[in-house]
């Protein structure tokens, strides 16, 4: 593949996971463009800002984008998000066509209607390439939607290893002082977005349990690129449920380091949405050393263990989720114990720099057949 290749990215430009593709490309000497409804400044990169026009134009928008794709004239087109950015990429017609799937683009949005499964089903079938970054993933793809397994790859989004590793014991002073949490107390995190999904509120059904016989834990919940507005339904729940000394919501965006200074300040994180496609939020806090509280769903089950390198919860009860959290705190020898495989295991399977070279020579394969 020529250096001065030109690549065109379909995807949401305020994604760090994007912003990191995105970057490793424009170091590695290519032309990159990005054709996104959230357009932020990336050095570097082409931004194509994207006009919305509400949900009545989507032919619109599609041949927006089809125009903006002809002038370009990439020498591959790459979505992000099955259901929203795929389903446009797919419309223009282009060819080498690489669609990444995400997880609830294909294992919830289908299920929002036919109209949208057929979508999603006709832009899977569209794409020359279909990446994944869990292995349950690819049989889905096959069995749910037809698709030959001939043409889907595992591409894991891996994490930075110098960023996300064990350490940081002045910043995470730091942070305490800053946040006012004690050096005895027990923290929880929730490195999720605050979105629905991810059963957030469940997590916060949970604290009253653990606060009977902890009192002084403090549970994180970090926005990221979730919504304002659940965010502050939440924090009402919590105010109405009598626990907000024991809750800090962290609203502003945090830096990937700053991510890893939380989750080296956590004793436990949580992520349990009922669809998942193994997301980076995870494999970041396996990385980190915090212990890992996931939903009882298949995917995790590729790297995890109940009970061995982490607990499985059901999303829907507060109760189970709160006695795996109260277990963790009276056992802190557990944390080392699951730190010791675990990060063997980032290192070994989700190594960014490994994961980016292979997204490359996907594309140099693409372009040479």
């Amino acid at each position: 593949m020529n250096r001065s290749s030109k690549l065109a990215f379909l995807a949401n430009g305020k994604s760090i996971h994007i912003k990191r593709w995105l970057l490793y490309f424009v170091d590695r000497g290519y032309d990159v463009h990005l054709m996104t409804f959230s357009p932020e400044p990336i050095e570097g990169v082409e931004i194509h800002s994207l006009e919305y026009f509400g949900r009545a134009a989507y032919i619109i928008r599609a041949l927006k984008i089809r125009r903006i794709v002809k002038k370009v004239e990439p020498d591959i087109l790459h979505a992000h998000y099955v259901s929203h950015y795929g389903v446009y990429g797919a419309l223009t017609g282009f060819h080498p066509f690489i669609i990444s799937v995400w997880g609830s683009d294909i294992l919830r949005d289908p299920k929002d209607s036919m109209i949208r499964r057929y979508f999603i089903s006709y832009a899977l079938k569209r794409a020359d390439i279909i990446t994944t970054t869990a292995e349950f993933t690819g049989g889905y793809l096959v069995g749910t939607f037809d698709i030959s397994r001939s043409k889907i790859v595992r591409i894991p989004w891996g994490v930075d290893l110098e960023v996300f590793t064990r350490g940081y014991i002045n910043r995470i002073k730091e942070f305490r002082a800053r946040l006012g949490i004690s050096n005895n107390a027990p923290v929880i995190l929730s490195n999720r977005h605050m979105d629905p999904k991810y059963e957030i509120e469940s997590i916060i059904n949970a604290i009253p349990h653990v606060l009977k016989s902890y009192p002084n834990a403090i549970f994180i919940f970090i926005r990221g690129a979730g919504s304002s507005k659940f965010e502050n339904e939440m924090k009402k729940k919590v105010k109405r449920m009598g626990i907000h000394p024991n809750v800090i919501f962290i609203q502003r965006f945090v830096t990937p380091r700053e991510m890893a200074i939380y989750l080296n300040m956590a004793d436990i994180f949580l992520s349990i949405p009922k669809t998942d496609q193994f997301g980076s939020s995870v494999i970041e806090g396996m990385a980190c050393g915090s212990i890992p509280i996931v939903s009882d769903i298949e995917v995790y089950k590729q790297y995890l263990k109940d009970g061995v390198n982490a607990f499985f919860v059901d999303p829907d009860s507060p109760k189970e989720i709160a006695e795996r959290i109260i277990y963790c705190i009276e056992h802190p020898e557990i944390k080392d114990e699951f730190y010791s495989i675990n990060r063997r295991i980032v290192e070994e399977k989700e190594d960014w720099n490994k994961c980016a070279k292979k997204m490359e020579e996907l594309y140099e394969r693409l372009l040479a057949s």
